[in-house]
């Protein structure tokens, strides 16, 4: 049997392994088992030889969470799924082993995983690098336990702050989402994927700008727009780092849905950007082209649609499962385009190595999982996520020798301030109380499985909270006083204990300083306010903890607010009444040390805002690079109540040091700008800039954005050091498709710009670019412009 010889070639052994299967083995490689059937039952978690035998008899593509919807620690995980490889290697009649698919987002969906800052914080960053890490630490876990596929990472670009999955993006724009991407995709699958986990890009396409920024609402753009802007993160993800997976997304698109798009799924990720990897629906994501979307009068139609179109494995429905074996036999599907698809799924299998090596070492499970190691990345993480946005009169950082401090708000001393919409516990919290009342065996595939006495509070991690961290950094002579005022972010069900205000209010009386830990919790619904289907039409804190801020506000106390959410927030009122505010994110298992220490001046903050944050809601779409027209109004530049500017621009954040761009050099070669840049830490601490570099294309064939991103470089500088750092600007990264949608930069006037935001330059240069037949034609577009550090 050549598909079980390790010597042969991948291509030789999935075409001998394709020719020896049945239609029935096929289709369970397009599709896949529940865990309940291969468990003896939801409270007892351990494998039943009898259920497998009847759910596994043809062999199946992937089980699903294997950690996320089930209380089982990662040794327990590592054991189960040995078990279940066993049966399928042993006991089937081709002993093809399964995928194991987790989401992975802010660190591996399953109990006591490290839990990472969410991508929204990883993009305030600025530093792939560190993403880059995360990925590969991810990577470590999930191959100690054996899940192999992550549903990871998310490149939508997203641009509308209603939309409840936010957190998940890295920002706004382009180039960062790009870079972020890629970093995190070359981190799971690392050199080769025999030692890697697959990467899937996720949501195919432009799934953050839907209308009202409702969760699957449908978008416009043009075509234009998805190929030089949304498109470009999967592409650069694609050609440079590989990725194995790409994911189909829930919303319509040119009035099709994306699952049943040929212009989507074959003329532009096929053919324009190169995906030749496995693709895959979101979830139950053809059933909803019928649900849904309306578009099919049957199920059926809608699976053929979406065959034909190339989704080639089900993510969590059983559309295929049950109703693809009578459309190929009646000849309504093609059995040539379910070899193609089972083609893809058996050689990413081998590319794995589950074949050859489809077993774990149990015994190594506790040594990988949320070592130390990996807590010291998150650590760094959510400590370079934090962004300072205003420091009134530099009331931080705090002396821990202040007398007294009242710490309120209701994230004060809640695990809840670390945890993103994909971590563990948060976004099991739903199907863990919709388990709490269901009876017998029937129920449904999204209750979370645990033994009968395990506690929601059980599934936390042993963190801190921010209270607690703050507690332990003052001397012994301050008191610390915790009154959070609000018994949650929001008043969901009009609960009479509520509310608590006067107890923050004679707590904050009593201290010197005020710091309020506010912001939102992440999840799939259950009380949340910020996470998938979490969709606002308010995007500012919630009116409950207004009013707690305006409270506090009387006492004429100095309030230093901390922000922990994973939505961009409007903070019009925070700004003007706060005395500072740091924006934490959603900052992961290590966020409350990080936050304590930057409030003490134990760690200077350097994050820099991954989205522009607006002054009111009414300014959406706020976006720094939109074209000049969009970012202003004829004739008067300002609406009636306010102006058009945001009121955080992109890539803005303080310091507790002041930096000096000394000068800039810039230079024209024969295929890029070369721009020399000169910083001066002039402040009284060490700390962290970003050097960012932008670009305007003018009197183009097509308009383009009014500036952007094209290089940064975050720099570690001590009090009264001098840095230089060398950008490379590549023609052949500013390419996009003219009027005649060919690929490449026009005759332009090219201005360059060096700047500390989207908004705060300090040097430009404009040149005029020109080329022998007015364009330099692109084959192959340039994703990373490098940043050298000067010795």
């Amino acid at each position: 049997m050549i598909y079980k010889d390790p010597t042969k070639p991948v291509e030789d052994r999935v075409k001998d392994l394709l020719s020896r299967m049945t239609l029935d083995e096929k289709i369970a490689q397009m599709t896949w088992v529940n865990l309940l059937d291969v468990i003896t039952d939801r409270h007892t978690l351990t494998f039943s030889g009898e259920k497998a035998s009847v759910s596994l008899q043809h062999g199946c593509g992937y089980i699903n969470r294997i950690g996320g919807e089930t209380e089982l620690k990662p040794a327990e995980m590592a054991t189960l799924i040995n078990r279940i490889q066993k049966h399928l290697i042993e006991d089937t009649r081709l002993g093809i082993p399964a995928l194991f698919i987790t989401e992975a987002t802010s660190g591996v969906l399953s109990r006591d995983h490290t839990v990472f800052p969410q991508n929204i914080g990883a993009g305030a960053m600025f530093n792939e690098e560190l993403v880059w890490e995360m990925g590969n630490a991810v990577r470590e876990e999930m191959l100690s336990t054996g899940e192999r596929l992550a549903l990871a990472p998310v490149v939508d670009v997203v641009r509308d702050h209603r939309f409840g999955r936010y957190e998940e993006s890295y920002g706004e724009d382009v180039y960062l989402v790009t870079q972020c991407g890629m970093a995190y995709t070359k981190g799971l699958q690392s050199d080769s994927l025999s030692r890697g986990i697959a990467a899937t890009l996720k949501h195919f396409v432009a799934q953050g700008i839907s209308d009202g920024g409702r969760n699957c609402a449908p978008i416009h753009a043009t075509k234009r727009e998805i190929l030089d802007s949304y498109a470009v993160p999967f592409e650069a993800a694609i050609r440079e780092a590989k990725a194995a997976c790409v994911m189909a997304a829930y919303h319509e698109w040119h009035d099709i849905p994306c699952h049943v798009s040929e212009e989507l799924l074959v003329d532009i990720l096929r053919n324009r950007l190169g995906f030749d990897g496995l693709l895959m629906s979101d979830g139950s994501g053809i059933e909803l082209v019928k649900e849904f979307h309306d578009y099919c009068e049957t199920l059926d139609e809608a699976i053929e649609l979406a065959l034909k179109t190339g989704i080639q494995l089900e993510l969590l429905e059983h559309s295929l499962k049950d109703n693809l074996k009578p459309l190929v036999d009646n000849g309504r599907i093609d059995l040539s385009i379910i070899d193609a698809a089972v083609s893809k799924i058996l050689s990413l299998k081998f590319r794995l190595g589950l074949f050859d090596n489809p077993y774990v070492d149990v015994s190594r499970v506790r040594e990988t999982v949320c070592c130390r190691a990996h807590r010291d990345i998150a650590a760094k993480m959510a400590r370079q996520s934090l962004t300072l946005l205003k420091n009134r009169n530099n009331i931080l950082p705090l002396s821990s020798d202040i007398r007294s401090i009242a710490v309120v708000g209701p994230l004060a001393d809640k695990k809840e301030f670390a945890y993103s919409d994909y971590a563990y516990p948060s976004h099991i919290e739903y199907m863990y109380h919709l388990s709490e009342t269901v009876e017998g065996e029937i129920i449904p595939t999204s209750v979370f499985l645990k033994r009968k006495d395990t506690r929601f509070e059980d599934l936390y991690h042993d963190i801190k909270t921010v209270y607690q961290a703050i507690f332990e950094r003052v001397g012994p002579d301050t008191r610390v006083y915790l009154a959070p005022g609000l018994k949650d972010t929001t008043d969901y069900n009009h609960d009479p204990g509520f509310f608590a205000i006067d107890e923050a209010v004679e707590a904050a009386s009593k201290a010197d300083v005020v710091i309020a830990v506010c912001g939102d919790t992440s999840g799939i619904g259950y009380e949340n306010d910020s996470g998938e289907s979490v969709d606002r039409v308010e995007i500012g804190l919630s009116r409950e903890q207004k009013a707690l801020l305006k409270e506090l506000k009387k006492l004429g106390k100095p309030i230093i607010l901390v922000l922990c959410n994973g939505r961009p927030l409007e903070l019009s009122d925070e700004s003007r009444e706060m005395d500072a505010i740091l924006e934490a994110w959603r900052p992961g298992m290590e966020g409350a040390d990080a936050i304590a220490d930057t409030l003490f001046g134990k760690y200077n903050p350097g994050g820099r805002l991954p989205v522009s944050l607006p002054k009111s809601l009414g300014q959406l779409p706020v976006y720094y690079s939109q074209h000049a027209t969009g970012k202003t109004q004829f004739w008067r530049n300002t609406y009636l109540e306010m102006d058009t500017r945001p009121l955080y621009p992109f890539g803005f954040g303080l310091s507790y040091s002041r930096f000096k761009y000394e000068a800039a050099e810039f230079s024209q070669e024969a295929d890029r700008i070369r721009v020399k840049v000169t910083v001066l830490n002039e402040g009284p601490y060490d700390g962290d800039e970003v050097i960012q570099i932008y670009v305007r294309k003018r009197y183009t064939s097509v308009k383009q954005p009014e500036r952007e991103l094209k290089a940064y470089k975050r720099v570690s500088l001590k009090n009264g050091q001098r840095i230089t750092v060398d950008f490379d600007i590549l023609f052949d990264s500013l390419c996009y498709h003219n009027k005649d949608y060919v690929l490449g930069l026009e005759n332009c006037v090219l201005d360059v710009m060096v700047g500390s935001s989207s908004e705060d330059i300090h040097h430009q240069q404009s040149f005029r670019i020109r080329f022998e037949g007015g364009m330099r034609k692109v084959s192959r577009r340039v994703f990373t412009n490098p940043a050298y550090i000067e010795a």
